[in-house]
């Protein structure tokens, strides 16, 4: 079974459409078809960005929706461990890799095509891959 990692902007996108790939992958995690985890880092910007932005009922939803999730990664990581990541990828996603390496995840699923899908990202040979919900669901 997968265990994927949902960025936040997976999780602003489920929350703000009942339809689409994001809602989707929480529909198949609720049947037991996968698993999802994420971050207390990716939660805190996507509920930062629908407060934002958004509704209050938005940020209901996104707060059902993380009943789905198997695990939240809440660690604080160090100067160190960021350094690791910090010649391919801006500064803000870098928690975000952390956390997919940290949860053992086999994928970490972004709309972030700008940032995640470069040559930079992958050459590194990370330990998972990296999709958009459209792709994973394709892949199944």
């Amino acid at each position: 079974m997968d265990k994927l990692f949902l960025d936040a902007n997976i999780l602003f996108t489920a929350a703000y459409s009942e339809s689409g790939g994001s809602r989707a992958l929480f529909e198949l995690a609720k049947i037991g078809k996968i698993i999802l985890v994420s971050s207390n880092y990716a939660i805190s910007e996507a509920r930062h960005n629908i407060e934002k932005k958004l509704t209050e009922k938005h940020l209901v939803n996104l707060y059902k929706l993380l009943s789905e999730l198997k695990s939240v990664d809440k660690k604080n990581f160090s100067y160190q461990e960021i350094q690791k990541y910090a010649k391919i990828i801006i500064a803000k996603d870098i928690p975000i890799l952390l956390a997919s390496e940290n949860q053992k995840v086999q994928i970490l699923i972004t709309l972030d095509k700008k940032d995640f899908k470069t040559p930079s990202i992958k050459a590194a040979n990370l330990p998972f891959e990296i999709m958009s919900p459209g792709e994973y669901l394709q892949s199944l």
